[in-house]
């Protein structure tokens, strides 16, 4: 077995595991959308809690982790390797670069998440984030660094609504699928990367209001901005969307994980 065959393994397992975590996280979504329960339920360590519970829990949960860093290496690879030959002379193309590391970072965070619930270790970082949060809001180059990263979310939310626009997405599948694979690969792809948007948009702008109030609290994540959607008219239908956004990019990734062309 070659180099790209095993790299190509690791890749899918990672994909397979973003599979279940998101249709689990659509799914605590959709239930607090239509029940009284409250956001923060909804978090990546509420599923992995979630499935920590469930029967063979610990199995499951193990078999996450491992798929969650089996995904960080594959982002790695993206990162240093550059398997999809993006030209390093374009702007885009460096910023998509440079945002696989990101996503290697975020998701060896997850893992650790992931690997706290496990062990059942409690959570005692809440304070302190919140005491780191509002350290660096005190230096002028916090303001600028939480307002850059507002900024950059709220580009990566516009292109995931361009990824739900053009279905560019379809591009990393193979072309041997069938008709009916491809229209519900495309689907779940439009569908998850359109809540994906929505939600990202949201997390930047509340980073932006946090710079701009130069105050910690007011930036947030899935569970402020779904308690944002919920006060709203239509609030519950509105994150209902979301869920159904979250399953479906979910269901995509498992798409991705089967059928993702090698290069």
């Amino acid at each position: 077995m070659g180099t790209k065959h095993v790299i190509m393994g690791i890749a899918r397992i990672g994909y397979a595991a973003k599979c279940v975590v998101y249709c689990i996280l659509g799914m605590l979504t959709l239930y607090v959308a239509f029940t009284a329960a409250n956001t923060e339920q909804v978090s990546k360590k509420s599923v992995f809690q979630e499935i920590l519970n469930s029967p063979f829990g610990s199995i499951s949960l193990t078999a996450i982790i491992a798929g969650f860093s089996c995904y960080v290496v594959w982002r790695f690879v993206q990162g240093i390797t550059n398997p999809d030959d993006l030209d390093m002379s374009k702007v885009k193309d460096v910023l998509i670069r440079l945002f696989y590391f990101f996503s290697a970072i975020a998701y060896t965070s997850a893992t650790y998440v992931a690997f706290k619930v496990l062990m059942g270790s409690p959570d005692d970082q809440q304070d302190k984030k919140q005491q780191v949060g509002d350290s660096i809001m005190q230096e002028t180059w916090g303001v600028l660094l939480v307002g850059s990263i507002s900024i950059a979310v709220v580009v990566f939310a516009f292109t995931q609504f361009k990824h739900a626009i053009k279905g560019d997405f379809m591009d990393k599948l193979v072309n041997d699928m069938s008709h009916t694979q491809q229209k519900i690969a495309n689907l779940c792809g439009r569908i998850g990367f359109t809540g994906r948007g929505i939600v990202y948009l949201l997390v930047g702008g509340f980073f932006m209001n946090a710079s701009l109030t130069q105050n910690s609290e007011k930036a947030g994540g899935l569970s402020k901005a779904l308690s944002t959607l919920l006060v709203q008219p239509f609030g519950p239908w509105m994150v209902g969307a979301v869920s159904v956004g979250l399953i479906g990019f979910g269901i995509f990734c498992g798409f991705e994980g089967r059928y993702r062309k090698t290069n």
